[in-house]
């Protein structure tokens, strides 16, 4: 995988125990905006990079008509969901 941390708007659900769900993402590159639903959820972690912590799902999807598996990263603090490899 290739690191891109690129940071993508996101469709997500929260559980009654606080466990978040992302449903699909929109990423804009070159003036081009992709929607990719995400299929499955591979793992979830809960981790510490540059201080902050940050939920980190491992994911697969259906990009150009090929299965991709990604890393997509929420930032607890800053509220933000960031694409982070691909």
């Amino acid at each position: 995988m290739k690191v891109v941390s690129k940071e993508v708007e996101m469709i997500a659900y929260f559980k009654k125990d606080g466990r978040i769900n992302p449903i699909r993402f929109r990423i804009e590159e070159e003036n081009k905006v992709q929607v990719v639903k995400i299929l499955k959820i591979i793992s979830t972690d809960l981790e510490k990079l540059c201080g902050n912590k940050m939920w980190s799902f491992t994911c697969s999807a259906i990009i150009g008509e090929i299965e991709k598996i990604f890393e997509l990263k929420y930032d607890i603090e800053r509220c933000k969901w960031i694409l982070f490899k691909i």
